[in-house]
């Protein structure tokens, strides 16, 4: 079980997702006109727009990024929307899943967080797991608590045992609405789930 105060770092890199300069500078449709709700659309812009955060941070910043050093585990290939490196050691310090959410896709977030706790017990100096689901305004999961169940006390995968992950867990939720002035989706608000995130830690 992890424990200890919630970490500064998480901290800055929310402070980081919500600051709307480096969106304003790099990313004006998110935020004026939208962008269709069609494919991956979305989810592009948003992990480019991780990318570019990262770098605003001063991290050596990495889209869709195999966690190559965790094949010897025998779970398969385990990719990362996004993971942040250290400059100039150029560790792994961050790790990000970046989805869609819809009613019943809890399993689909499931997912997503169980390949983080990979990512955490793969590398040794993460400092950080961050799941980013985005939602259209007014959609929410009904409940979280299987979702972080399986990052708090681990999993079986490909008929394995993964462990519970060592890493702390901070879960935003991304915010999208309709454009005022288009048939499109602009950017609305980043919410910060951190019940959730105690939940994570084993800390009701």
């Amino acid at each position: 079980m992890m424990t200890g105060p919630r970490p500064l770092l998480a901290d800055r890199v929310f402070e980081g997702l919500t600051s709307r300069s480096v969106m304003e500078e790099h990313f004006p449709m998110l935020l004026n006109g939208g962008i269709p709700d069609i494919g991956l659309t979305v989810h592009s812009h948003f992990l480019t727009f991780l990318v570019a955060v990262g770098q605003s941070m001063g991290f050596a910043t990495v889209a869709e990024c195999p966690i190559w050093w965790a094949r010897q585990s025998g779970l398969g290939d385990v990719r990362a929307d996004s993971v942040w490196f250290d400059k100039p050691e150029l560790n792994a310090r961050l790790a990000f899943e970046f989805e869609r959410f819809e009613r019943g896709d809890e399993s689909k977030l499931r997912g997503k967080v169980e390949n983080l706790a990979v990512a955490s017990n793969a590398t040794v100096g993460l400092s950080l797991c961050v799941l980013v689901y985005w939602v259209r305004s007014g959609s929410a999961p009904r409940s979280m608590d299987a979702i972080v169940a399986s990052y708090r006390d681990g999993f079986r995968r490909k008929g394995r045992n993964v462990g519970p992950a060592r890493t702390p867990l901070m879960i935003v939720k991304c915010v999208m609405r309709r454009a005022a002035d288009s048939e499109g989706l602009v950017f609305g608000e980043f919410l910060r789930d951190e019940r959730n995130e105690r939940l994570a830690l084993g800390r009701a």
